[in-house]
């Protein structure tokens, strides 16, 4: 993989932001509270997401530090990368009310990838998001591991070591078969194969008791005509609840529609039907009228008289129609000003008697649509919308009458169900007088029947127990095997890390330190001629070069020895000198083949690299 542009529309101090890379060695530089870390974040939230805490934590969260600074800002982007000869694009959108939070597009074939949480767990080589920040992600003053990371790699060294698979995790695995174990063990009964033993003997020695002459009677009969009339007071009590439902039901439809009764729903039918016929009326009446003609004619007569009075007023005594009909100058003025006066008194009083007549039409409209609303959704006043309402309504005339039977029937259920209890009753009266002998019999059969039901239980408990031995042995094998498993690990665990971290060490060092060594606990030793040195106790400038060494070999590692991934690194080097960070950055630029991106608040990286006439890509902020 490698990464090719970024693009924030939204993040920390960051709108509209660009950022392109180059193949190989990538300098960003920014003074401090440039917003490195932020860009450092960036590239990590577009791989793995934001952490969305709860509560009081949610204040303090990754989500929240990173919201942009403007409110109502987009909070999100695009980072574009190249993998295995395809250029992709990952969209997130980290607002809260994003319809596409996360997205990946295919730009060469032109179409959005499938599954893309899978996908891009693939073009991560299958790390993990504590993998990644401990491996190709060196966040800022952080060259060091975290716990977290050595139960990663054992994990990873011991489950490709036995299965051949980086995803299983034998620290889970063991927790989650002891949990089982401890879960198994809880259910356990381990008297029921006794109880069963004793109550079996028990159970003969009662069937032999009730099968014996003495209690000889018709106790049986009588009961079995109990349970029959026990099942049919049943069967009328379960009609009975169906007819009280579907009472309810209809009850509640039409209470919901406003219909207490059948005289709600025939008022409703006359009112409606009378406000139609009232809306017909005035609709013919408002038709026929011919207020809106007169109106305009007494309004343009008033227009034309004022624009005569007018033409006479600017023309003055020798305008064509004084001329024309002797009239005075004045007296035509004042003619024309009365006859358009009195046109628009006339015009004003028709228009008012028409928009009343029209008032009384809107309100009959709007009283006849409120009273069709009541009966249902209708887009219009017609004559079959009408008689669709009618029609509603007479369905809801009919669910009354079923109303009525159905609470007739529920009335005579009623009567049913009492008088089969009073036959119940007699029964239990006729069972009480039986003679002693058959009381204690009903005893008896109540004990053998509750002993049958306790033992058939039983039987099934140890059936059960069976089955739970069986899974509690195979857990005490899976989990001694695991232990074998693990000292295993303990023997071999850094031989894995020991060989390349060695090599790099040599390279980023200059050579002061050619091999190192890894226990099974992650604790690092400096090899030396004439003993190991423990990491703590070199300098802070050899022990982030060791560090670094141990991550990039962890991180090809975790990506199955392949060099894919791109290394990043933020600040990392701010406690090389001069002559640490020339050996390890020139060692990086000619030996590490991944893609580099380095985070530094000064410009002695590029000078350097300026210096030695390496390529690499500067990239200010």
């Amino acid at each position: 993989m490698k990464l090719l542009s970024l693009h924030i529309d939204g993040f920390g101090k960051f709108k509209n932001k660009d950022l392109q890379f180059s193949d190989n060695m990538n300098i960003i530089y920014g003074y401090n509270e440039a917003g490195k870390s932020t860009i450092f974040m960036f590239i990590k939230a577009m791989f793995y997401g934001l952490e969305r805490a709860k509560g009081r934590a949610s204040k303090s969260d990754t989500w929240t530090k990173f919201k942009p600074w403007g409110n109502g800002d987009i909070y999100g982007g695009n980072l574009r990368f190249l993998y295995h000869e395809k250029a992709y694009r990952i969209e997130r959108d980290f607002t809260k009310t994003a319809t596409t939070p996360f997205n990946i597009v295919n730009e060469t074939d032109g179409k959005n990838v499938e599954n893309p949480a899978v996908f891009l767990k693939e073009a991560l080589c299958g790390l993990t998001e504590t993998a990644y920040s401990n491996t190709v992600s060196i966040s800022q003053l952080k060259s060091a591991t975290d716990a977290k990371m050595v139960v990663e790699l054992k994990n990873y060294i011991a489950n490709m070591n036995t299965t051949g698979n980086m995803s299983l995790n034998i620290t889970k695995a063991s927790e989650f078969l002891k949990e089982k174990k401890k879960a198994f063990v809880a259910s356990l009964n381990p008297d029921a194969a006794k109880t069963y033993n004793q109550n079996l003997t028990e159970i003969r020695a009662l069937e032999k008791k009730i099968a014996s002459p003495e209690f000889s009677s018709h106790l049986k009969t009588l009961k079995e005509a109990d349970a029959i009339t026990d099942k049919r007071i049943i069967e009328l009590n379960s009609q009975r609840e169906s007819l009280i439902e579907s009472i309810a039901s209809k009850r509640q439809h039409l209470s919901d529609l406003g219909f207490t009764d059948k005289r709600n729903i025939i008022s409703l039918q006359n009112e409606l039907n009378r406000g139609y016929n009232d809306y017909l009326s005035a609709y013919e009446t408002e038709k026929k009228s011919i207020s809106k003609t007169y109106s305009a004619v007494f309004l343009i007569l008033a227009i034309v008289s004022v624009i005569l009075a007018i033409y006479i007023f600017k023309s003055g005594k020798n305008n064509v129609f004084t001329t024309t009909t002797g009239i005075s100058f004045q007296f035509a003025m004042v003619l024309f000003m009365i006859i358009g006066l009195a046109s628009l008194i006339f015009a004003s009083y028709i228009y008012t008697v028409h928009n009343k007549d029209n008032r009384h039409l809107t309100e009959l409209k709007v009283n006849l649509i409120a009273l069709m609303a009541r009966v249902g959704s209708f887009d219009s006043i017609t004559e079959d919308n009408i008689h669709r309402a009618n029609k509603t309504l007479n369905s809801k005339l009919v669910i009354f009458d079923e109303m009525a039977a159905d609470i007739a029937k529920s009335e005579a259920l009623n009567e049913d169900i009492e008088n089969l209890r009073a036959k119940k009753a007699a029964y239990a009266s006729g069972i009480d007088a039986k003679k002693q002998n058959e009381w204690e019999l009903e005893k008896l059969m109540e004990k053998l029947a509750h002993m049958k039901e306790d033992n058939a239980s039983l039987k099934n408990v140890i059936l059960e127990n069976d089955k739970i031995r069986f899974e509690i042995d195979a857990i005490d094998l899976a989990m001694e095997t695991l232990k074998n498993l693990s000292e295993t690990i303990k023997n071999s665990f850094g031989l894995y890390l020991n060989k390349d971290a060695s090599e790099l060490i040599e390279g980023i060092t200059g050579g002061v330190y050619d091999s190192i060594s890894i226990d099974e606990n992650f604790n690092v030793f400096l090899n030396t001629p004439s003993r190991l040195v423990p990491i703590e106790q070199a300098s802070s400038g050899t022990m982030d070069q060791v560090y670094l060494a141990l991550r990039i070999a962890a991180g090809r590692l975790m990506q199955g020895r392949a060099k894919e991934l791109p290394f990043i690194f933020d600040d990392s080097f701010v406690n090389y000198d001069s002559i640490r960070l020339r050996a390890a950055l020139l060692w990086i630029a000619n030996n590490v083949p991944e893609q580099i991106i380095v985070f530094s608040c000064h410009m002695r990286e590029a000078q350097l690299m300026t210096a030695t006439m390496q390529d690499f890509n500067l990239i200010e902020l």
